[in-house]
């Protein structure tokens, strides 16, 4: 017998199909409509103008935006301040992805191997992100201030008067301090993701490691960890760029002193537009950052993706 070979044949739609298909795509466009236009006025539009505007010079004031072409491109560059503050943020980043991360897995993976008070542990440990930034700022200004500090006074009363430091104030001491401060606000949120994706693991994978023979760090490795990638990038991704955008933290804090040794890129971009009124190099500023975080974003991605489809 001669085989048959079997051709797809590509049906077409009917006219009342079409026109129904048509019809929700119509819909869908016009849900989507208002968050196009709203994306569209509020983040295109103002990023397209102060990419024009980090082409010209202006005050702030004057109606004359002369262009100046590269020249506030080329003063951001030359700029100390500027790469110090780029230096601090990454130091931030390091110290919440490591860090941070790292404290909030660790709890997640304790509160969820307990049977007993998990929910006041995910409403106490998320209790810090619920407080706004100017609240915590003056919370640990209060804690960290030298003297008649909370943390320098219980250390005198422990014996421990030695270790009394001007937290905020010494060069040596101040970013490890403001860094201390992000993690303990930032990481609830990255825990209760954490225990969001620990929860979601299959209890039949953990049985079926144990049976054969498999400890902690076994399952932890080869079931857990693989189990929270998508969790992992997420967090990771999103506590990156809320280091790199910190701003209300450090401006309540120590506004970027002493010197500029807590100095991030958007505390420096807003004291070159409304302190020193150079808002084309504030641009220009703004500009270089924002591509470095959109960088980072589609690199973060990038692995993101490639993890998910190994």
């Amino acid at each position: 017998m001669t085989a048959q070979l079997h051709i797809p044949v590509r049906r077409r739609l009917s006219a009342p199909h079409r026109r129904r298909g048509v019809r929700r795509n119509i819909i869908g466009w016009m849900f989507l409509a208002p968050a196009i236009v709203l994306i569209g006025v509020f983040t295109i539009t103002p990023f397209a103008q102060a990419i024009l505007l980090s082409f010209q010079s202006w005050d702030g004031v004057s109606p004359d935006t002369p262009w100046v072409g590269l020249a506030n491109y080329e003063f951001v560059m030359s700029d100390p301040v500027f790469w110090a503050s780029m230096r601090n943020v990454l130091f931030f980043g390091v110290i919440g992805f490591v860090i941070g991360n790292g404290l909030a897995l660790g709890l997640a993976l304790a509160v969820n191997a307990t049977t007993r008070g998990t929910t006041f542990f995910r409403t106490v440990f998320y209790l810090p992100g619920v407080l706004s930034v100017v609240v915590v700022g003056l919370l640990f200004g209060f804690i960290l201030a030298p003297g008649t500090g909370v943390l320098n006074r219980l250390l005198e009363s422990a014996g421990l008067g030695a270790l009394a430091q001007n937290w905020l104030g010494d060069p040596a001491f101040a970013l490890i301090s403001v860094a201390a401060v992000f993690v303990w606000y930032h990481w609830g949120f990255a825990f209760l993701l954490f225990l969001a994706g620990l929860q979601d693991v299959p209890k039949e994978l953990y049985e079926a490691a144990e049976l054969d023979g498999a400890n902690r760090w076994t399952k932890f490795r080869y079931v857990t960890w693989p189990q929270l990638a998508p969790v992992t990038s997420i967090v990771s991704l999103l506590t990156l760029l809320g280091a790199l955008q910190i701003f209300g933290t450090v401006q309540v804090l120590t506004n970027g002193g002493p010197g500029y040794h807590t100095m991030v890129p958007t505390l420096a971009i807003y004291n070159e537009a409304f302190v020193n009124w150079r808002y084309g190099s504030a641009a220009a500023m703004s500009v270089i950052f924002g591509g470095a975080l959109i960088l980072l974003s589609l690199i973060q991605l990038a692995i993101a993706g490639r993890r998910s489809r190994v």
